[in-house]
């Protein structure tokens, strides 16, 4: 029999069979499901009553952001805020202003010369409604890590995919606190009411 070919009707070593531990997990799993149903849980960005968090946030304009690092940071935002493009009659503006990058030398090796750099950031937000008033104001940060190798171009490739990602890392975070902050606040006006 050649590799990676199997006779009709042989088991699969790749395929686990089903114990009596693991039917035991699911088992439990699914008879949490319920209680979770009933707990009041529901997703941040779902449908119906929870999909007005999304609405709102395809409400806000992305004021630009200083140089390239604050470009990237700006595109992961509109990519998450407003994925359907710029709002034409924005309701809020979120400001933010990014501090530079920092890089840390993180490892050193026996010649003494840096072979892996840190790469961290921090933004501040702010959140304005249309007349200019703060709503939320709030930092996000993220750090990565990079190799310094002997090929300067795979060098600069690792540490812009670490600018990007520590971009992209801040941008989630920016976009989970303002998505709470307007859940919230529509949950306080619903109350209201």
């Amino acid at each position: 029999m050649r590799a990676g070919l199997m006779r009709a009707g042989a088991p699969s070593a790749s395929v686990a069979p089903v114990t009596r531990t693991r039917r035991t997990a699911l088992l439990l799993l699914a008879g949490a499901l319920p209680a979770l149903a009933g707990c009041g849980f529901s997703p941040l960005y779902g449908r119906g009553e929870d999909g007005a968090v999304t609405a709102e946030l395809a409400k806000i304009r992305v004021l630009p952001i200083a140089n390239r690092s604050g470009q990237i940071l700006r595109n992961h935002l509109l990519d998450g805020l407003t994925p359907m493009g710029e709002p034409q009659k924005p309701e809020y503006t979120l400001q933010v202003a990014l501090a530079e990058p920092n890089m840390q030398e993180l490892g050193i090796s026996r010649s003494e010369s840096v072979v892996r750099y840190g790469f961290s950031a921090v933004a501040r937000f702010r959140l304005l409604d249309a007349g200019g008033t703060d709503l939320l104001q709030g930092d996000a940060g993220g750090s990565s890590s990079y190799l310094v190798t002997n090929s300067e171009f795979a060098t600069v490739s690792a540490r812009t995919s670490a600018r990007d990602r520590v971009m992209e890392e801040i941008s989630n975070d920016i976009r989970m606190q303002v998505a709470t902050f307007l859940r919230v606040r529509a949950i306080g006006r619903k109350r209201a009411q």
